[in-house]
């Protein structure tokens, strides 16, 4: 048996500048963290003994004789892009829901094909998981979205991200003294909106929306380059929360559903109380809301959204690994 744990991220600057209809043209950038939150993907070796020769254990269970069978997508095409041919149970566990803005596909995706070379004995670098990622996600599979998530869950921590076409990707791990680290969580609250559902629409929306959206994802790439500077050169951490608002204000003209009525008074409820800024995770449109409060409004905050649910994280330097192998 195998078991790789692959971090969640929470992306705070740079989203949609990842995508490369954008960034091939202008160039992007992201600023973002995984967190302490996990995907756990276990493969086991099927003995001869069973009808089936791949089972799939997930939000439900496929039981298939060839991989091409299986009906979910990512599952199906790891299989094929490594061409596995050996019976295998594939199990998925994680501790936050899937489609909620948290890069959890791409979580998935680093993580199985994380166990799936471990299998095969091969060894792989954070960049070959990264674009391996991309590949099955984007080409084989087929789903519109950016580039950003799958370097989060390959490489870990907290990182800025620049992409340019090719495609090329750097990535920078932001080094910050363990105080300044514990600070800036401090003032980070994360609350569950409870919405679970694809983004896929809304991403559709935006490439077509493309030439409306460039000078909007020009501001929100330069963001990443003011937060930044925020964060290493020691400067008023509210400053970061201010600039949250303002790419979160960017971020709603994109697309007309980036946001919903809901979301949108529990932000502003957030925003009366002391909360200086935040952001939807992700596409938009569900999961999880990012709020930057400072620490003496902290509980203001908290009790104004006792509606939503909080969720306790911490940033984490940890990439995706294999943490059991017999």
């Amino acid at each position: 048996m195998i078991i790789s744990r692959t971090p969640f991220r929470v992306s705070f600057f740079g989203g949609g500048t990842d995508y490369p209809y954008f960034y091939e043209q202008h160039g992007g950038a992201a600023l973002l963290t995984t967190i302490n939150q996990y995907c756990y993907i276990s493969i086991h070796k099927l003995s001869p003994f069973f009808k089936h020769r791949f089972r799939a254990s997930y939000a439900k269970t496929e039981t298939v004789l060839k991989p091409q069978e299986f009906q979910h997508p990512l599952v199906r095409e790891c299989l094929l892009h490594l061409d596995i041919r050996d019976g295998l149970e594939i199990s998925h566990v994680a501790d936050l829901p899937g489609r909620t803005g948290m890069g959890s596909s791409s979580s998935f995706t680093v993580g199985l094909l994380h166990a799936l070379h471990a299998f095969r004995g091969d060894r792989v670098t954070a960049e070959d998981l990264a674009r391996e990622a991309i590949h099955v996600e984007r080409k084989r599979v087929g789903d519109d979205g950016g580039h950003q998530d799958q370097y989060a869950a390959a490489y870990g921590g907290f990182m800025r991200l620049d992409f340019a076409a090719g495609p090329k990707v750097t990535v920078k791990k932001i080094s910050l003294p363990a105080d300044r680290l514990r600070a800036l969580e401090e003032r980070l609250l994360l609350f569950y909106t409870g919405v679970e559902q694809s983004s896929e629409n809304i991403l559709r929306e935006q490439k077509q929306r493309a030439p409306q959206n460039a000078a909007h994802l020009m501001q929100m790439k330069s963001l990443v380059d003011e937060a930044e500077l925020v964060l290493e050169d020691g400067r008023d951490l509210d400053r970061f929360g201010a600039l949250l608002h303002h790419t979160w204000e960017l971020k709603k003209g994109l697309s007309t559903g980036i946001s919903t009525p809901a979301i949108d008074q529990a932000y502003e409820v957030a925003r009366r109380v002391g909360a200086l800024g935040g952001k939807l995770l992700g596409a938009g449109g569900r999961g999880f809301l990012l709020i930057y409060a400072p620490p003496d409004r902290r509980e203001k905050v908290l009790e104004a959204l006792k509606s939503c649910q909080p969720v306790t994280f911490l940033m984490a330097d940890e990439a995706s690994r294999i943490i059991f192998k017999s």
